[in-house]
């Protein structure tokens, strides 16, 4: 059998002050929970979900711009502090539908047009194309029935 060594002292003193620290470590309170904890998703207000349907419906593809509007005109009619907290969000996004719709509105009547011209640029071609024929007709009877007498002499 092996003699038991003694420790130094300093080293009684490192491991006493090691247990004295994990015992001070025991009596520690668990951390407290944050002040305002992450509402679950059921607990969102119904203007952040309006808000948030009127944005849905106006990313879609084809956006549903008719939807969107009436959602957020809908949520600009609430009077609670809720729905008037989100009155400025509601208002940009509804000018921005608005200025969607007008500039689809301005992008079909611009194609339409575009088509309109097009069309009697195509027709425009035709009626050219059969004048320059019936010109080329004319200057080949033109040249067919000049007489052809000696070349000139110089």
């Amino acid at each position: 059998m092996r003699p038991r060594t003694q420790l130094p002292p300093a080293w009684r003193i490192v491991s006493v002050l090691g247990l004295a620290g994990l015992a001070a470590c025991s009596a520690v309170p668990p951390p407290a929970p944050p002040a305002e904890a992450p509402r679950p998703v059921a607990q969102v207000n119904l203007a952040e979900q309006t808000l948030t349907r009127a944005i849905r419906a106006a990313g879609q593809r084809p956006p549903n711009l008719a939807r969107a509007r009436s959602l957020l005109e809908g949520l600009l009619a609430a009077d609670d502090p809720s729905a008037r907290a989100l009155h400025p969000y509601a208002r940009a996004l509804l000018e921005q539908l608005s200025e969607r719709q007008r500039l689809s509105t301005l992008n079909e009547r611009l194609t339409e047009q575009l088509e309109r011209s097009t069309a009697a640029l195509e027709e425009s071609e035709q009626r050219s194309a059969a004048l320059q024929r019936k010109l080329d007709a004319l200057a080949e009877i033109e040249r067919s029935l000049a007489p052809r007498g000696p070349a000139p002499q110089r």
